[in-house]
């Protein structure tokens, strides 16, 4: 404690102090006394939040008296950059995700506030899942991970509407066989860990752009909806597993739906799904067309 033949000394020499020293000065652990003190000087929001951002230490003064005194801590502000990855992160994706996206638009000549408004304008209006292109850019990211981990890619097999017979077309005299319905499948690739749709909307090559065409996701793969829905060909649907309840809840409303069916969101390919036949329905219910997002 100072000695109290000192304390009139002390606090004159602490009022001829400019508010800025006075700052530096306060004691975190006599922060109460001092607030106390210096009302009339500092405003109590000032004193507040400086004292959030200080750290105490102590110094020796004349070989006899320890006083403890509080310094600012240097804050450490987020780049834009950080911002950026920040952004991403909160979206529910991966660090080196946000860092795959981040390190893209830099090669495109990107940087600092220019970075972090592209990357807050491709992703759209959240609120009603409409993208504006960072799913893309984040699903490019994600396959050129996949290619350097050395993940597996997986090949299926598509069959379109029309070459095969469904069960609502199980009498029709223009029913195809197997052979058929084979020679009119196309060939389709991804990597594992991506859904049937992700193939769909980001794959490469001419397979998934076919495939594109055919499945839609209207709710951007939240299974709200019941446009990527598709039909398992033979045992892979026992290869691929049941869906669960808040699947099958969106596959009874789709279009014709059959014991195999599944939505395309909700098939993530794996080594043991190569060579899958998956067959694509004539139609698709669109639940989505009637929400008034504009009401």
């Amino acid at each position: 404690k100072i000695e109290s033949s000192n304390n009139n000394t002390f606090k004159q020499k602490r009022m001829r102090q400019p508010r800025s020293t006075l700052l530096r000065i306060i004691s975190c652990q006599k922060r109460h006394r001092a607030l106390h003190t210096l009302t009339s000087l500092s405003p109590i929001s000032s004193l507040t939040e400086h004292r959030t951002r200080c750290k105490v230490f102590s110094i020796h003064h004349n070989d006899q008296t320890t006083r403890t005194f509080a310094r600012s801590s240097a804050t450490t502000e987020e780049t834009p950059e950080d911002k950026a990855r920040t952004f991403i992160l909160s979206l529910g994706h991966e660090p080196r995700i946000a860092q795959g996206v981040v390190d893209a638009l830099s090669k495109s000549g990107m940087s600092g506030g220019m970075l972090l408004s592209t990357v807050r304008t491709m992703a759209g209006r959240l609120e009603v899942g409409e993208d504006a292109g960072l799913d893309a850019l984040i699903a490019s990211v994600e396959q050129e991970l996949a290619r350097t981990d050395g993940k597996a890619k997986v090949t299926m097999w598509c069959v379109p509407p029309g070459a095969w017979r469904s069960e609502e077309y199980s009498d029709d005299s223009n029913g195809t066989s197997r052979e058929d319905m084979m020679k009119a499948a196309f060939r389709v690739e991804g990597f594992e860990g991506m859904s049937l749709t992700d193939v769909a909307k980001f794959g490469d090559g001419e397979g998934a752009s076919t495939l594109a065409e055919y499945i839609e996701c209207a709710c951007s793969g939240i299974m709200a909806c019941s446009t990527c829905h598709v039909v398992l060909d033979g045992d892979w649907a026992d290869k691929v597993g049941e869906p669960i309840e808040a699947e099958q809840d969106m596959i009874d409303l789709a279009y014709q739906p059959e014991l195999s069916s599944r939505l395309g969101c909700q098939i993530v390919l794996s080594p043991e799904l190569d060579g899958m036949v998956v067959k694509i329905p004539r139609g698709a219910n669109n639940l989505m067309d009637h929400i008034p997002f504009d009401g």
